[in-house]
């Protein structure tokens, strides 16, 4: 089991109505370098991020140049958008600037890829939302062929293309890793076309298990024996008493925003401590409480599951309800994180 660190890349309020101060943005693309380093400094394995787009919220919706900027900035951890969308990318060009990020990284790219689910990212590229899994699936053979053939044509219901010749090629041969964002069953079957599937709010051990279990021995029966699993735990490191009342709120806010949109359980709009949602979020993907709570935590997934990777989450955007935690205090926890990550066996 490897462990990664997501610096996410929102800052703001949700939905903020007002454009973000330039001052405010260049502060926190330097905290999500900032914590980036630190992560690989005190041993987490990987860096994963997000892509997001139209959300006043994010401040780096570039996902291309954030996994540049971290290919350049880390010597080490391996390095993952989870997930970029192709599906409303032009997938040569995609497959053209991934590959460039994964010759500076000298390898360390895995490539999280996903269909997308927030029809506001498709308008805002021009995209059609409808057929977008078909379309989807025709990006992901173009950029295979691109990292992996010569030369070649490709004529497919959304993109076509006469001898295409890209290069370089990828610094993996034949190409990087390929994981797929995958909540539901019809994409849950693409995953295996390809090397594995990570998942987000990620529910109670025994709950997912048998879904894990049934992905493993598919993946078996297609002869994928390095098949990986990846899933996120998200939450908040400290001693203090309150520590629960202080942040609990924030992922009652995350769930609801994802809730609307299909990616969560679908809720009415609930209290920032509802008690029963964050109960059921405490058995799955979050933990807030101090390092042996996190310990006994990651040991839960590892001993019932054996994840390959588990993502550390610590970062929201405000909600306004209550407290919100500082930069300084984002990179303090991740310190306390080096201290978990050597209490706990990974694979390194």
């Amino acid at each position: 089991m490897q462990i990664a660190y997501m610096p996410d890349t929102h800052f703001g309020h949700y939905s903020q109505p007002n454009l973000p101060d330039r001052e405010d943005v260049s502060d926190a693309m330097d905290q999500i370098l900032s914590e980036a380093e630190l992560a690989e400094e005190v041993g987490f394995d990987g860096i994963w991020v997000p892509e997001r787009h139209q959300r006043t919220e994010t401040y780096w919706p570039s996902c291309i140049s954030l996994l540049m900027a971290l290919a350049a900035r880390t010597k080490r951890v391996k390095i993952a958008p989870t997930v970029m969308m192709p599906t409303f990318h032009h997938p040569v060009h995609l497959a053209e600037q991934l590959a460039a990020i994964d010759n500076l990284s000298r390898g360390r790219l895995i490539f999280g890829a996903g269909v997308g689910y927030h029809e506001d990212y498709f308008k805002h590229f021009g995209v059609p939302f409808e057929r977008r899994g078909r379309r989807f699936e025709e990006a992901m053979e173009v950029m295979n062929r691109c990292w992996t053939e010569r030369e070649f044509s490709f004529d497919g219901e959304f993109f076509q293309f006469e001898g295409v010749r890209m290069t370089p090629k990828p610094y993996q041969q034949p190409r990087p890793p390929v994981w797929i964002g995958a909540f539901a069953p019809k994409p849950l079957q693409r995953a295996l076309d390809w090397d594995g599937w990570v998942t987000w709010f990620t529910p109670a051990p025994e709950e997912i298990l048998p879904t894990v279990e049934e992905m493993r021995e598919k993946a078996d029966k297609r002869g994928k024996k390095e098949f990986t699993f990846g899933m996120a735990l998200e939450g908040w490191i400290g001693d203090e008493k309150e520590l629960r009342e202080k942040h609990a709120h924030r992922w009652v806010s995350e769930v609801n925003f994802y809730g609307e949109r299909g990616l969560a359980p679908e809720t009415d709009e609930l209290s920032s401590m509802d008690e029963e949602l964050i109960g059921t979020m405490e058995s799955g993907f979050l933990c807030l409480g101090n390092k042996q709570k996190w310990i006994d935590k990651i040991e839960e997934y590892r001993e019932k599951i054996n994840p390959d990777w588990i993502c550390i989450h610590i970062r929201t955007p405000q909600d306004g309800r209550g407290y919100h935690p500082s930069f300084n205090e984002a990179l303090e926890v991740i310190e306390q994180f080096g201290e978990i990550l050597d209490a706990v066996p990974t694979d390194k």
